[in-house]
């Protein structure tokens, strides 16, 4: 008879003794500990950051106190640039819309351009360019030397219009788009005026191309479409001879002829003076030939 073999008795594992339990417990703790510090002195630090960050940005708060203007003339002076600036006075210099200000400004049409900039403690710089005109276009308009036209503001915006008299800036008139090609014409006929002692004030150019140079005065040539300066120098040749120190009292001078040229008169001097060669009186106009107008 087989005896069946006995198990073997597993031991069972002996439970650590209560005092190294609670010295694990205590490693965790400690280590918990150190991680709450470590978050706790970081959130202390990044407090102390904000509460000195906060402090230097109250400082920053400045008002503005100085608008310095670079570029004031007497078209856009610096004393209106400051005045049209003076609501941002007193204003916290970070709060201002610098782009509002520049839009403000440029609302003056002299303005071609504006540039704003903050200086710490409390100052607004402020640089402009305005248009630089070199004649009169349709009266009211302005030619810039880039060949632009632009409306000029008033005298609000420091616009001072005595700027702008016949002796210092020309007056063209002509179809949209010619202003640039009447100015080219101007320089080109003035010089020769001048040599005779005329001086040309305005040039005006019709529908049709036809040509009148204003002289000082508010004489009138009549030069017409064609053979401009041949036309021209054919007043020139005899001007010193014929019409010199008589413009007061002429309108017009046509020389839109073949065979001379027609002056009008304001009236009739008296007493009345021998036609000269060359020169008809308005009511004895020469025969026009030409077909220009």
């Amino acid at each position: 008879m087989m005896m069946a073999a006995a198990r073997p008795i597993q031991a069972r594992p002996k439970t650590p003794p209560l005092r190294e339990q609670w010295a694990e417990v205590w490693r965790l703790l400690q280590g918990l500990l150190v991680i709450l510090f470590n978050w706790l002195l970081t959130l202390a630090l990044l407090g102390l950051l904000g509460l000195a960050g906060w402090g230097f940005w109250q400082k920053l708060q400045v008002p503005v106190t100085t608008i310095e203007v670079v570029g004031g003339t007497p078209e856009v002076s610096a004393a209106w640039v400051r005045g049209e600036l003076k609501s941002v006075t007193g204003t916290d210099i970070w709060a201002i819309n610098l782009q509002a200000v520049q839009a403000q400004l440029m609302k003056n049409t002299w303005l071609t351009e504006v540039n704003i900039r903050r200086v710490w403690p409390g100052t607004l710089a402020v640089q402009i360019a305005i248009h630089h005109p070199i004649a009169r276009w349709q009266g009211d308009q302005l030619l810039d030397a880039d060949g632009s036209v632009f409306h000029p503001s008033g005298d609000a915006q420091g616009f001072d219009s005595a700027l702008l008299n016949e002796a210092t800036m020309p007056n063209l008139s002509g179809p949209d788009g010619r202003q640039w090609s009447m100015w080219e014409r101007y320089l080109s006929l003035k010089p020769a005026l001048q040599a005779v002692g005329l001086t040309m004030t305005g040039l005006i150019e019709d529908s049709r191309g036809s040509l009148d140079v204003v002289l000082q005065g508010g004489t009138r040539i009549h030069l017409g479409t064609q053979q401009i300066e041949s036309r021209l120098q054919r007043l020139l040749d005899v001007y010193s001879t014929t019409l010199a120190g008589k413009l007061n009292q002429i309108t017009a001078i046509d020389l839109r002829y073949t065979n001379g040229f027609a002056v009008q008169w304001r009236e009739l001097p008296k007493p009345a003076e021998p036609v000269k060669k060359g020169v008809e009186r308005s009511a004895k106009v020469p025969q026009k030939k030409d077909t220009d107008h």
